[in-house]
């Protein structure tokens, strides 16, 4: 657990100083820079349409490499051509959807030149930006099977995200136009992957040479099995996660996408502990079930699902007690997102209490089952979307979605605890909710800025109940003694600079 602990304090570092900078650019900037809400919804969209192409074009290889790998890893045999396989793997599947994409232009034009009239215009973005989007996500993938998490962490959260705030500073000095403006926006998600090669090229794990490629007969049978059932599962995930973005721009416009996506976007940020998270434990929970360690792998489980509760509360109790003097910085049209936020970040912070019980799955014996788990969230998240949407617009779709996480975890776990007797909750669990709800209580008795108060009122008050409630909160964590892990990072922090 100390490399798990180290690596995901390291990327959670990274993550959220990108957060930080992706807060101020696409949660605050943007929607003051680009008049209206159109620009907005049409860069949403088109991430969030690359970030499925990009699992469609993967063919599953990401996924099969995380549970295969270890009879790979071979240095002299430049692990056994698995970089080259990847890659030539993932070309066939974006060939195949650039393939989809020209085919599908006609449709595209029919339905949405009205209500999305500037996704069609550039709806070719798709191509470059899927291509850049899933080659870092193979040498991330790969640099991860390495024990390297931490640089795809800091390209992709933190570079990329400073280099688009960059672009928009282009497009505020009038420097550039729309048009080239997007251009720019491409090269934010160009540069992260070309410093990934040079990353992997640096610790000399830059393998193309097709002489060392070998993989046993029996081995091939299960990766290309366990492929296709990672990229169900997988591509399922992102289905799930954008189509709730792509319904509302079907059924509301592009307008309202982007209102949409710019809360979202204050959601994920309740999230990042537990992408660096799965990034670190899914390598050493693979090379556990290898070896049958279950002791292991149950504390693991354990220990993801304390913590990340903790850090989802400390999270989400901060966002939903400053929105309200948060939103007094947006165009008023976004307060639309206001409940689309707290929904959302109720459905990740559910998402994050219930721990790596995904790697976990995925990576056994019943892999076959979290795919299954995957396609029935597809067909729930699209039918409460065809349900809540049209009566409650985005508020519907963001209800949507806390309710189909809800139900994935719940399944997932319960799976988990039947098959491999893992029960991963204690008291400490339910300790942390109600003390996240005790805090939040009192955030919110004190009174907020006027309406008509000046911007300096709104900053103070966002940086005052902040500490307020990280105070209240992280002191009540350590001084319960709720988490051997924060308590053992509080004494070692103590121990370099108190003493």
């Amino acid at each position: 657990m100390g490399i798990i602990k180290r690596q995901t304090i390291q990327s959670s570092i990274y993550a959220y100083a990108g957060v930080a900078v992706g807060f101020f650019t696409q949660g605050l900037w943007f929607p003051n820079l680009f008049e209206g809400t159109q620009v907005v919804g049409l860069l949403t969209l088109l991430i969030s349409l690359a970030q499925v192409l990009s699992q469609a074009s993967n063919l599953g290889v990401n996924g099969a490499g995380g549970r295969y790998f270890p009879f790979f890893r071979d240095v002299e045999k430049q692990h056994n051509g698995y970089l080259l396989i990847a890659c030539l793997t993932t070309l066939i599947g974006f060939s195949l959807c650039v393939l989809a994409l020209w085919l599908a232009r006609p449709w595209v034009i029919d339905w949405y030149q009205k209500e999305s009239a500037l996704f069609v215009e550039y709806y070719y973005l798709l191509i470059p930006l899927t291509f850049f989007t899933v080659y870092f996500t193979v040498f991330d993938n790969y640099a991860r099977l390495l024990y390297d998490p931490v640089t795809g962490t800091l390209l992709q959260q933190f570079v990329q995200r400073i280099l688009i705030l960059l672009a928009g500073g282009l497009y505020w000095l009038g420097w550039v136009t729309l048009p080239q403006f997007l251009g720019v926006w491409l090269v934010a998600f160009l540069v992260p992957l070309l410093l990934m090669v040079v990353s992997v090229a640096r610790d000399e794990a830059l393998f193309f040479n097709r002489t060392f490629v070998f993989v046993k007969a029996d081995l091939r049978r299960n990766m290309i099995r366990y492929a296709g059932l990672t990229f169900t599962s997988a591509l399922s995930t992102q289905i799930v996660w954008t189509i709730d973005k792509f319904m509302i721009n079907s059924r509301q416009g592009l307008g309202d996408t982007g209102i949409y996506g710019t809360a979202s976007y204050f959601a994920t940020v309740i999230a990042i502990p537990a992408t660096t998270l799965y990034k670190v434990s899914g390598t050493l929970i693979a090379e556990s079930w290898k070896t049958n360690d279950l002791k292991n792998i149950a504390s693991i489980y354990r220990k993801s699902c304390l913590n990340q509760l903790i850090a989802g509360c400390l999270v989400f109790v901060g966002v939903a007690a400053n929105l309200p003097s948060v939103f007094r910085f947006l165009p008023a049209s976004y307060e639309a997102g206001y409940y689309v936020i707290l929904w959302l970040g109720l459905g990740k912070l559910i998402d994050m209490a219930t721990g790596v019980n995904g790697v976990i799955l995925n990576t056994s014996r019943y892999y076959t089952y979290d795919s299954l788990f995957f396609v029935a969230l597809v067909f729930i998240t699209i039918g409460a979307n065809l349900y809540l949407i049209p009566r409650f617009g985005i508020n519907g779709a963001a209800i949507g979605a806390a309710l189909a996480t809800t139900l994935f975890n719940l399944a997932r776990t319960l799976f988990v605890g039947f098959a491999f007797k893992m029960q991963p909750f204690t008291w400490r669990n339910l300790v942390v909710i109600l003390l996240g709800l005790a805090v939040w209580w009192i955030a919110v008795q004190i009174p907020y800025p006027a309406k008509n108060a000046p911007t300096w009122r709104f900053i103070l008050d966002i940086g005052w109940r902040s500490a307020l409630i990280t105070g209240l909160f992280g002191g009540s964590v350590v001084a319960l003694r709720l988490s051997s892990d924060i308590d053992q990072t509080v004494a070692g922090l103590r121990k370099r600079y108190l003493n």
